[in-house]
């Protein structure tokens, strides 16, 4: 919804105090690079970087700025997407487990099939 406000850096004009209060900035531009280059491998990784952008913004922007209401309602919208997206996950690997053992079972611990 609110994405476009955290696409890039804040610049020097949008904010000139910026870098003066916010000693680590995010984006979700610098995001998307750490991921493509393998500097975020995990989810974990994802949200730590997500939860510093959206901490900077609540930091900068007092309580009465449209950014930083549109900085909660973006951080409750994606806290929600990541949760579902873990669940999801659970339940995959879940599933797989059950599929695995079974497969044990059947080929046995040197991986051939048992025959009689």
């Amino acid at each position: 919804k609110h994405a476009s406000l955290f696409a890039g850096p804040v610049s020097e004009a949008e904010a000139p105090e910026y870098k003066e209060i916010v000693l680590q900035p995010m984006d979700l531009g610098t995001i998307k690079k750490n991921i493509e280059a393998g500097g975020i491998r995990s989810t974990a990784e994802f949200q730590r970087d997500l939860n510093l952008m959206f901490f900077n913004a609540i930091m900068y922007n007092s309580s009465e700025h449209d950014v930083y209401r549109f900085t909660l309602d973006m951080q409750q919208d994606t806290d929600n997407i990541v949760k579902e997206y873990l669940h999801t996950q659970a339940l995959l690997k879940a599933n797989e487990a059950p599929k695995l053992r079974t497969k044990e079972l059947a080929e046995g611990p040197t991986g051939r099939t048992r025959t009689g």
